[in-house]
């Protein structure tokens, strides 16, 4: 397909040049004879062909090569190729004109520098033209991949982004999970029925929010907070005084956007190896700041941690390190390592304010 374009594209514009001397003296001569005029245009033709043909040849390469000049000599290094090419083009011109006997021999030397003038205007005009035309289709395709690149990516953040909303679900409505959450709200029911309530409540919301948010790329961090605490809650009636917890996350910050269950993700990996597995269970610190150009978000715990060759392949971790690259590209990182004796997870995003 492209080289038919190609073709089409150097026979029309060596028609058209072909042309001009013929429009040339039809627009400046008075009644023009039309035998002149049709040998005019073969005369065009000939030398068109010639040097725009070799213009079509020689320009791929040597344009590419003119492009990576420093912009002050990208322009005089295209007009010295088109010069050089009308030049060179010529002679093969005029030799077909000698073998076809248009031109003699004694005056072959005259009908070069007579028209090499013209041939050189038509090459500079011509040749901006077609430049400027593929400089445009260029761009016009570099943009069309650059966006469908951005709707793939777009469509592959959704997509990751929805298959961890659903995972986050089925984690949370998983028969154990239900079952332990269900048995600790119905011991509440006689001993604390208001905190029974607030259970329910908390189960509720952080199932809905999981619903939610697969409808949104980024949240406000105050929302993804308020759903952190409510699952922490839940699971505070599970393990009771086994579970400990603090949330340091200052209020100025609250309207910052994040990847919806980013923090929860975190929280719910420090239950699995700080706290269930432990006895005495463990402590959990969910800490937000803010530096000049990123938001650092960090959840750290006292169990014995883990490293990245233990983790199996498709944890939660992966497919959020997936969400961090399609969302932010190489400006969010998800970093994991053992700092004062604690397990520290953090994940690192571009400040990002929600719009009201």
């Amino acid at each position: 397909m492209k080289a038919v374009r190609q073709l089409l594209l150097i026979v029309v514009v060596n028609t058209a040049a072909g042309a001009i001397p013929a429009v040339l003296m039809y627009l400046f001569q008075r009644n023009p004879d039309p035998a002149r005029l049709f040998a005019m245009f073969e005369f065009g033709c000939v030398y068109s062909y010639c040097i725009g043909t070799l213009a079509f040849l020689a320009m791929g390469r040597l344009g590419e090569r003119i492009a990576c000049l420093p912009r002050w000599y990208q322009v005089p290094g295209f007009i010295l190729a088109f010069v050089s090419i009308a030049v060179i083009g010529s002679i093969p011109a005029n030799l077909i004109l000698l073998a076809l006997g248009w031109v003699r021999r004694q005056d072959l030397w005259l009908e070069y520098r007579g028209s090499l003038r013209i041939a050189i205007a038509i090459t500079l005009i011509l040749g901006a033209v077609v430049t400027a035309f593929e400089i445009l289709t260029h761009r016009l395709q570099a943009a069309t991949l650059e966006l469908r690149t951005r709707q793939l990516e777009e469509e592959r953040s959704r997509k990751l982004a929805t298959e961890a909303k659903l995972s986050s679900l089925e984690s949370r409505i998983h028969p154990h999970f239900l079952f332990n959450t269900l048995n600790s709200i119905s011991a509440l029911i006689r001993e604390d029925p208001r905190q029974a309530e607030r259970t329910v409540e908390c189960l509720a919301a952080l199932l809905r929010y999981s619903l939610d948010s697969t409808a949104h790329r980024l949240v406000p961090l105050r929302r993804e907070i308020r759903v952190v605490r409510d699952y922490l809650e839940i699971e505070k009636t599970r393990f009771g005084d086994r579970l400990r917890y603090m949330l340091d996350v200052p209020d100025e910050i609250g309207e910052l956007e994040v990847p919806p269950m980013i923090v929860q993700m975190l929280v719910e990996n420090s239950i699995k190896h700080a706290v269930s597995a432990n006895r005495s269970g463990g402590e959990i610190r969910v800490a937000a700041s803010l530096g000049t150009e990123h938001l650092r978000l960090e959840v750290s715990d006292d169990g014995p941690g883990f490293d990245r060759d233990s983790l199996s392949p498709g944890h939660g971790l992966d497919s959020l390190e997936d969400r961090l690259a399609v969302l932010y590209d190489a400006a969010g990182r998800l970093e994991f390592g053992r700092r004062d004796g604690r397990m520290v997870v953090s994940v690192t995003v571009p400040q990002k304010k929600v719009l009201v």
